[in-house]
């Protein structure tokens, strides 16, 4: 996974993103297309999820968290 690429591809949305990370908002709840669009970037790039919601909701969210260098809450 190459970070240019991620960040490139969602530039608009870097800020959502964040906040999704740090666990301020709920991005399949509160953004479902930016959800869908960076699950589908994850499996386009060869990410297998689950087909567990929540599994890969979190997988997702930790995705995200590495991609902008975010320190996960335990």
């Amino acid at each position: 996974m190459s970070n240019k690429s991620f960040e490139t591809t969602f530039r608009k949305s870097l800020y959502i993103l964040e906040r999704a990370a740090n666990r301020e908002i709920d991005l399949d709840y509160d953004y479902p297309k930016i959800y869908k669009k960076v699950k589908k970037f994850y499996e386009n790039n060869g990410v297998e999820f689950y087909d567990e919601p929540e599994a890969d909701y979190e997988a997702i969210l930790a995705l995200i968290a590495e991609e902008l260098e975010i320190k996960v809450p335990a």
